[in-house]
């Protein structure tokens, strides 16, 4: 019975031991494979039940050898959250950045095209009508450099319209909306949600601390970290490895099951369903995130303020003015908006203001007084009717009654401060063009306390710098993203000398359990043979 129980011993060792040799080709096999955690087998000595005491005989009987208990996976689940939540905000820096460096390539005004061209060539021509205001030549040169002005102003906005498209559609069309960047990172987020509930119903069913256990759950944390990428998580895992998915409070995968996938509708379909008229009452996203259940009913109606990190985060946050400092494309937008309603008001009230005067067009010898009516800037109201009330960047234009023939004689170059010593005559009095030239150093109380040209300059230094501190940002964070793969990889990736460490030990043990197992076989032949 020793004999036979020394065999099925050896017999053990030699299974045990090759079965751990198969583990060690699996590490080595996969060593370059992405999210794989090495393995290790963990060894314990098989006891037969029974009563040993001080018997030495009960003792020997008792010995079975050896067992695998486990198949280890090495893990470190503290390095891995904090790894999504880095890698999370990484994403998002990285979604801001390329909004910022978009930004600062529209106000690259280096090539003389810009709107600081613009605005410094239109004084300029303010300043040649001064000298000349009853030139007809001065007067179109003054016309024509407005536009230009008003055109940089409409392109601009124009560019800053399909940034914010880009990022999230433009806010009423389903397929701009479609064909923006938010929509195929929240289909891409729910793709990888549905992925991660088949994985955790596979682990449910799964005995743990097997091979196939912990290939399930390498497959569970690269799903996570892809999750990571989109949305800022905070991850709950149940003893048999399966795992339940918070954004904010919300669970977005409870086991096998998703519980709250994202949808995302304009905010025009999103205002009419909620009784808000858009776009003049909505101070919102262009494009609005909702988290809703199995059966399409909402869970949260507006997610975009739980939404703070990863890719969709940076990209929801990145186009809107939230007047809080935050430097993106609607945040320019409306610097943009309030630069060009000031430079209107400025120049309309000059022109218009009592006691101004423009040459007659009937007789260009005289001088007649302005009317109410002899706007310089303006836009269309949704009537298609001339309005000053309104004006952005993206509508302002000059004035219709520019346009005309006689258009290049409404421009009110004349002012007397006393109407009784007014001179019709007077056709080379600039005193109005003076006061709007003057405006260029003027401080605006429209334009925080600056002046038109250097409200101007200080948003783009401010685009310069923020997309300096976002940069300097990002690279840090890349940094602190590429340290902890670092370490993640130390701690659970394949390290070949170890590798072969393992494997030289198994190659040794199977050596000598083959060699017990040969030597009992020939001790039973032996006995065998006696017994004939």
């Amino acid at each position: 019975m020793n004999l036979l129980s020394s065999l099925n011993i050896s017999a053990g060792a030699l299974s045990v031991n090759e079965k751990a040799i198969s583990v060690v080709s699996h590490n080595v096999s996969n060593m370059n494979t992405e999210g794989y955690h090495k393995q290790r087998v963990n060894l314990q000595a098989r006891n037969i039940a029974g009563q040993i005491g001080d018997n030495p005989a009960n003792q020997v009987r008792a010995n079975g050898g050896v067992k695998i208990a486990n198949v280890m996976r090495y893990n470190d689940d503290y390095l891995n959250n904090y790894y999504r939540e880095q890698l999370s905000q990484k994403n998002m820096l990285e979604q801001q950045l390329g909004n910022l460096d978009e930004l600062a390539a529209i106000f690259d005004d280096l090539d003389g095209k810009g709107v600081d061209s613009a605005l410094s060539k239109f004084y300029e021509a303010l300043n040649n009508l001064q000298e000349y205001p009853a030139s007809s030549t001065a007067r179109t040169n003054f016309i024509e450099v407005s536009k230009t002005l008003t055109g940089v102003l409409n392109e601009k906005s124009v560019q800053l319209s399909k940034l914010t498209g880009e990022a999230l559609g433009d806010g009423s069309s389903e397929d701009a909306l479609k064909n923006s960047k938010i929509y195929v990172q929240y289909r891409q987020l729910n793709n990888s949600l549905d992925e991660l509930a088949a994985v955790n119903k596979a682990l449910q069913t799964t005995q743990t601390g097997t091979l196939t256990a912990n290939n399930l759950l390498d497959q569970r944390d690269l799903i996570l970290h892809d999750i990571a990428q989109y949305v800022d998580i905070t991850v709950d895992e149940k003893p048999n490895g399966s795992v339940t998915v918070y954004t904010g409070d919300q669970a977005l995968v409870k086991g096998a099951k998703v519980v709250g996938k994202l949808d995302i509708e304009t905010a025009k379909h999103y205002c009419d369903a909620h009784g808000i008229k858009y776009p003049d009452d909505w101070t919102g996203e262009n494009a609005v995130l909702s988290i809703v259940d199995s059966d399409g009913g909402k869970i949260v109606e507006n997610a975009n303020s739980i939404i703070t990190g990863g890719a969709l985060g940076g990209l929801i946050h990145s186009a809107t003015d939230y007047n809080d400092g935050t430097i993106n494309a609607g945040t320019i937008q409306a610097n943009l908006d309030k630069l060009a309603g000031t430079i209107a008001k400025i120049f309309n009230d000059y022109n218009t203001r009592a006691n101004a005067y423009c040459i007659d067009p009937a007789n260009t010898n005289h001088l007649k007084a302005t009317s109410a009516d002899n706007i310089l800037f303006a836009c269309y109201d949704e009537n298609g009717q001339e309005t000053t009330t309104g004006i952005t960047a993206a509508n302002i234009k000059i004035a219709d009654n520019l346009k005309t023939n006689d258009g290049i004689w409404n421009i009110s170059c004349a002012y007397f401060d006393d109407p009784n010593n007014f001179d019709e005559n007077a056709v080379g009095n600039a005193q109005n063009v003076v006061a709007m030239l003057g405006t260029r150093n003027e401080k605006q109380a429209d334009l925080n306390g600056m002046s038109v040209e250097d409200y101007y300059t200080t948003m783009l230094g401010k685009i310069a710098s923020a997309g300096d501190s976002a940069k300097s940002l990002y690279d840090t964070q890349c940094d602190v993203v590429d340290s902890l793969e670092n370490q993640l990889d130390s701690a659970y990736g394949v390290d070949i000398n170890e590798e072969l460490v393992d494997l030289v030990k198994y190659q040794t043990a199977y050596a000598a359990a083959a060699r017990v197992f040969n030597t009992v076989n020939n001790c039973l032949d032996t006995l065998v043979t006696l017994g004939r």
